[in-house]
């Protein structure tokens, strides 16, 4: 499958009051729906911390699923309402985090959407930081 979307991923990270430089990332990559859950799909680049790496996001009602295969090999998975643990990787080795999610939004039409998922990351039982990750996606 040829890309056939721009697509465009924005996270917002908030800390005890106090809002992060978003992380921006706009590159060419493939969508589609099977099964009646839709799927983006690009490469990470060194910019995100994830070279070499190929990103599937998996969307499903109250679900978004991301998939990461390459140098860094991870899968998240994103629930409304639910907690979930995970070991989240980095070049330094892996964190053990906790992600709470307390929303995931979307609406795609053929080529053209936006995904939103807020959730909040707690890696030492401590410091809860605040994101919002948006995708937006439209044909080339």
């Amino acid at each position: 499958m040829e890309n056939n979307v721009m697509i465009r991923i924005k996270t917002l990270q908030q800390a005890d009051g106090e809002s992060f430089d978003a992380i921006e990332l706009e590159t060419p990559g493939k969508f589609g729906e099977i099964n009646h859950k839709y799927y983006i799909k690009y490469e990470e680049s060194a910019m995100t911390g994830f070279p070499d790496t190929a990103t599937t996001l998996k969307i499903w009602p109250g679900n978004l699923k991301v998939i990461r295969k390459g140098r860094y090999n991870m899968t998240l998975h994103y629930e409304a309402g639910c907690r979930n643990l995970c070991l989240y990787p980095t070049p330094y080795g892996e964190i053990g985090a906790q992600i709470y999610t307390s929303e995931v939004a979307f609406d795609f039409q053929k080529e053209c959407g936006r995904l939103r998922v807020d959730y909040t990351l707690d890696a030492d039982n401590e410091n809860f930081i605040q994101n919002s990750l948006r995708v937006e996606i439209r044909p080339i």
